[in-house]
């Protein structure tokens, strides 16, 4: 196994609540999930993949000219389970010893956040799961170490991996302190901050 982390930016929801696909709304200058695929570049973290599936070649057109990799989840109706299985399995393929998931509506997240989260896992040795946390929020962007790999590959329909997270030992759990990880986009009412980050 390679020292490697794969970094899986999750792109493949209709956005039925915000009314238009959220991986192409502008923030500043660019379609969001360009912005979500740059800051993880900049992080310098690991290799970055992102995994679409509603308005899959609309997105494929916004990344170009972008060092990524693209995963296609022909599952993506069945909700957020089936794109998470698609990264554990791309970081199965590539035999990374970790998996950062990050989601392409945290509009928020920067290159030091990310950098954050993988400096607690290197220090961990890389055997503990490291998620982002702030005030009552707990969740992604969080780092799975490949040991968790085959217990995301059965996460079922619309959940993420909470079920994962909650069966381990505390020990093998960090916490570490993102408050830009709080800020997603879901709602029409939320456009407005985006589009002027």
């Amino acid at each position: 196994m390679s020292d490697e982390l794969l970094v899986a930016i999750l792109a493949a929801g209709a956005s039925r609540r915000l009314g238009q696909p959220k991986q192409l709304v502008q923030v500043g200058d660019e379609p969001l999930l360009s912005r979500q695929c740059r800051v993880a570049i900049e992080a310098e973290v690991g290799l970055v993949t992102t995994i679409l599936g509603c308005h899959a070649d609309a997105c494929f057109a916004a990344l170009s000219g972008l060092n990524v990799t693209v995963r296609r989840n022909e599952q993506w109706e069945e909700g957020l389970a089936s794109s998470i299985r698609e990264a554990a399995s791309a970081a199965i393929d590539q035999n990374a010893a970790g998996l950062l998931i990050l989601h392409c509506d945290q509009y928020r997240i920067r290159a030091g956040d990310l950098q954050a989260l993988h400096l607690a896992w290197t220090k961990s040795g890389r055997s503990t799961v490291c998620r982002a946390r702030h005030d009552e929020y707990v969740g992604p962007p969080v780092i799975f170490p490949a040991s968790c790999f085959a217990a995301l590959l059965l996460l079922p329909g619309d959940e993420g991996a909470r079920r994962v997270i909650s069966a381990l030992d505390s020990s093998l759990l960090i916490d570490v302190p993102m408050p830009n990880a709080v800020y997603d986009l879901d709602l029409p009412e939320q456009l407005a901050d985006v589009i002027t980050r």
